[in-house]
């Protein structure tokens, strides 16, 4: 008895199969790199959601909100290294009120991975990140998204040298990662850029982040109109405020 379909031949049948079999191995492979397309377009939508939500927060509450307790300098997604005792609350309090929930990244891997929070202890200063997941793209400097902002200026006087300011070599871009401040006082040790601040870094290039707010200071500290109290308070805020956007 013929098995196969009227009019057709064993080699005929085998013909279609290979042909399909063929088709499906063209649209499976071109739905990956959609696939990973649509995931980081739900990455960049997901940051600007959430930053949104934190501006609205701020609004309300005069600065953005804590992140949840923990060792590390992140708070992140369930299943990170940064995740939390309270779940994927990793910034505290902006869901549901200013967000409905906060989100997950699409593709979770865990570890190093994911987004991530990170605010200053007054809540003047933040940065959201997804970390690591970029999939369909090669980050650079002028990406809308990317994890960090740098010049090649690190010289460059913050301000004109006074003989009575020790800090004439200092840079004054608030945000800009030339030089990063990490110490509490003005006058703390100056660092170089993060090593992953740099176009050829690969969490560089597979990251995303967004950021806001400038850090305030203790005007008791910097009390005066002084040439150098107001250097000493233009190199403190920008010290502070990059200890957290040039965060990576």
């Amino acid at each position: 008895m013929n098995r196969w379909p009227a009019g057709f031949t064993l080699y005929e049948v085998l013909v279609v199969i290979s042909i399909v079999s063929i088709l499906a191995g063209i649209v499976f492979g071109a739905t990956g790199p959609i696939r990973e397309q649509s995931r980081d377009t739900e990455r960049q939508s997901d940051l600007r959601l959430v930053q949104t939500a934190l501006e609205l927060y701020k609004q309300k509450y005069g600065r953005y909100p804590e992140r949840c307790a923990n060792s590390q300098n992140w708070s992140g997604e369930s299943g990170s290294n940064y995740a939390c005792d309270t779940g994927n609350e990793y910034i505290i309090g902006l869901a549901p009120e200013f967000i409905p929930t906060l989100p997950r990244d699409p593709r979770p891997l865990g570890g190093d991975t994911g987004y991530m929070y990170t605010v200053n202890n007054d809540g003047s200063v933040y940065k959201f990140m997804s970390k690591n997941t970029v999939e369909s793209e090669i980050v650079d400097f002028n990406h809308a998204f990317k994890s960090c902002d740098r010049t090649e200026l690190s010289g460059v006087a913050c301000e004109p040298a006074h003989s009575s300011f020790p800090f004439p070599t200092y840079r004054c871009d608030v945000g800009v990662c030339d030089t990063r401040y990490t110490s509490n006082q003005y006058n703390g040790n100056s660092l170089g850029p993060p090593n992953e601040c740099f176009e050829t870094d690969p969490q560089f290039q597979s990251s995303y982040a967004v950021w806001g707010g400038t850090a305030t200071m203790d005007q008791a500290v910097f009390a005066g109109s002084d040439e150098t109290s107001r250097m000493r308070a233009r190199v403190y805020t920008e010290r502070q405020t990059e200890s957290i956007v040039c965060r990576m």
